[in-house]
């Protein structure tokens, strides 16, 4: 699996056997986000939103870019990217373990 875990995601990996460990990394890997197409995306289609499954945002983001506004926080957001990708790829994470936890239980 090419899944890049960080020391948090690997402690939260510990309590499982190895069945849960291996499907919870399968399922991780189909669904992690990657920080370089968030990246693409804001430059591209301002969608990057759409993609960390926060579709309301990114509605209300496109509205206020006709105002001076929604470019502020066009901007803001490319120096939180980052952090926002690495957020909900932890989301993702808990879920894919509780996922194998209940499939392996």
């Amino acid at each position: 699996m090419d899944c890049k875990l960080d020391e948090e995601g690997k402690l939260m990996l510990q309590g499982l056997t190895e069945s849960q460990k291996t499907q919870a990394l399968t399922l991780y890997a189909g669904r992690e986000k990657k920080k370089w197409l968030a990246y693409v995306l804001w430059v591209v289609f301002a969608a990057y939103y759409i993609y960390l499954g926060r579709i309301v945002r990114n509605i209300i983001l496109w509205i206020l870019m006709c105002c001076f506004i929604g470019v502020i926080w066009w901007v803001i957001d490319l120096f939180r990217i980052s952090g926002m990708v690495d957020k909900k790829n932890k989301e993702i994470l808990i879920q894919c373990i509780n996922e194998a936890k209940e499939m392996y239980a």
